[in-house]
């Protein structure tokens, strides 16, 4: 690969990482124990809720992806089986109208 495309697949996967990011803390923002007179303590506190909660929805995110994947696997021989009944059946119309 050149140094280009690297480049543009490596700012693409980032860019997907930060989209992931950003939407998981749209889902995952409830900010707990951080008043904003509060201490330091229950900031951080607070903040490491946030990236616990973050991890959790990466796990979930991860889980889902697997199992969308492994579906599509476990499915692909009806998919195979229909197309070879259609191709079958397009070769057997070919003969049947060369013969009309």
């Amino acid at each position: 690969m050149s140094v280009g495309v690297t480049r543009a697949l490596a700012s693409l996967v980032a860019f997907g990482a930060m989209r992931s990011m950003v939407l998981g803390s749209k889902v995952t923002f409830q900010p707990v124990g951080a008043e904003p007179d509060s201490s330091t303590a229950s900031h951080i506190a607070g903040f490491g809720l946030y990236l616990a909660k973050l991890a959790v929805l990466g796990f979930l995110l991860a889980v889902f992806e697997t199992a969308i994947a492994k579906m599509r696997v476990f499915r692909l021989p009806d998919f195979v089986g229909g197309a070879l009944m259609l191709g079958l059946l397009g070769t057997l119309l070919l003969f049947v109208s060369r013969s009309l």
